[in-house]
């Protein structure tokens, strides 16, 4: 343990040359905001607040956590892990997060800090390692792997995975309002793909995807099910609500005049509505949903069928 005013200088000019950022600060039993003593340059150079910046830990995470839901989360995750390490028989305290810099930017650092005292009583060294870069290719190869190349809409797998969590928070809360599944199919697909070639047909398949998202809400999703095939969660939305969604999404197709070289033309879908029913699978909805879209193109296609009510795209 290091004790004298001199040992801790010669300490804080040691930690200036540490190429990974650093922050010392003192606890008080009776002040949880505490004082920020020292960072040394490389916390300076990457993260770009000096010690009068933020004098207190509660200045340098309302300046490094801004959303508040956010400063909630990573505090929480800090307090679980504190409270684990009596269990471990370990005082290393490790925890990656996002952090916004001076400059306006975030980024990830995988924090870390010994608790048992190593400099003097209530003195702590928090490490900042810089792993930005790192962890930035991982989230884009998570995205990648749960979009659809084409339109980039969520793929299957990753749809079933949403899913799940809806059906989860659905029956685990009270008070909480069902939602719909819609299936979707392009019309005649196979014809455009015949007639015009598959360029074509994917440009089809990118401006349907399109025109659901846009006409869907932020907490919506649209999915590729497969080839012309597309899934839509509606949350909060019961099947009556869902109709309603989808006669926009009519509406704006129908509208839409598709273009491919010197051709012009205009698609239709078939969509098949339901709503998620307490107790059963998801699979179950699905396929409901799945009954309903084949119900409608055996009625002629260009139209919509909601837990067995017909409705064709002009009535």
């Amino acid at each position: 343990m290091i004790t004298s005013n001199e040992e801790k200088i010669q300490f804080f000019q040691y930690l200036d040359f540490l190429p990974t950022p650093a922050l010392i600060a003192k606890e008080y039993k009776n002040d949880k905001s505490g004082k920020t003593l020292f960072v040394n340059k490389a916390f300076i150079d990457t993260i770009g607040y000096k010690v009068d910046e933020i004098p207190n830990h509660l200045s340098f995470t309302m300046r490094a956590y801004p959303d508040l839901n956010y400063r909630r989360e990573v505090k929480r995750d800090w307090l679980e892990q504190i409270s684990r390490l009596g269990k471990d028989n370990c005082s290393l305290v490790q925890l990656c997060t996002k952090v916004r810099c001076k400059d306006q930017k975030y980024r990830w650092f995988e924090i870390r800090t010994e608790l048992r005292n190593t400099i003097g009583d209530g003195i702590i060294i928090i490490l900042f390692n810089n792993i930005d870069k790192a962890k930035n290719q991982v989230l884009e190869y998570q995205e990648l792997s749960r979009k659809d190349p084409l339109t980039k809409l969520n793929n299957r797998r990753y749809m079933q995975q949403l899913l799940d969590q809806e059906k989860s928070h659905f029956e685990s809360e009270t008070n909480v309002s069902p939602f719909s599944l819609v299936m979707a199919d392009i019309d005649f697909f196979k014809n455009i793909n015949d007639t015009y070639g598959h360029n074509c047909g994917d440009m089809v398949i990118e401006t349907v995807a399109k025109i659901m998202k846009q006409s869907t809400r932020k907490m919506d999703v649209v999915a590729r099910w497969g080839g012309e095939e597309f899934l839509l969660l509606l949350p909060k939305t019961n099947v009556i609500e869902a109709r309603i969604v989808v006669k926009k999404i009519m509406k704006k197709i129908h509208e839409q005049r598709f273009n491919w070289k010197e051709h012009s033309f205009n698609i239709s879908l078939t969509y098949g509505i339901t709503g998620f029913k307490k107790g059963e699978e998801i699979d179950e909805t699905i396929n409901r949903a799945d009954h309903c879209l084949y119900q409608g193109k055996e009625m002629g296609r260009n139209c919509l069928v909601a837990d067995n009510f017909f409705e064709s795209w002009r009535s």
